[in-house]
């Protein structure tokens, strides 16, 4: 079954990469990368750039599933992008990295990731 991440180009980021390879080997992939661009905020450290998304091909090549890396353009919120994502997919599990910061753990984990974990029809990965 398909293992869907949500990547952004950071340390976090890269470690939820690898987790969601391992469970998209175990489960027998696919495995769908799925970098959110949002329009109109061009300055978003979240948004992967080739570069960046050619050290994730990279870390990805030897993955023994098929691996679709893809850049959603969007002006809708990036929890319904990474949720339409999983539905087309019909993904059993979606891979999330957190940043840990504190201050109540960013209000608890921040909106996105609190939208996701309530509303994703399939499992949750967070790493």
């Amino acid at each position: 079954m398909a293992v869907v991440v949500g990547f952004i180009p950071t340390e976090v980021g890269f470690a939820a990469l690898a987790a969601a390879r391992t469970e998209a080997e175990l489960r027998g992939g696919p495995l769908v990368v799925v970098n959110v661009v949002r329009d109109g905020v061009e300055d978003d450290p979240r948004h992967a750039d080739e570069q960046q998304l050619e050290i994730a091909r990279d870390q990805l090549r030897k993955a023994r599933v098929r691996v679709e890396i893809r850049q959603e353009r969007t002006e809708e919120d990036i929890a319904d992008t990474l949720l339409r994502v999983v539905t087309e997919e019909r993904a059993e599990v979606l891979v999330l990295g957190i940043r840990r910061q504190n201050d109540l753990a960013r209000h608890l984990l921040g909106l996105t990731v609190q939208r996701l974990l309530l509303s994703s029809p399939s499992d949750v990965l967070v790493v």
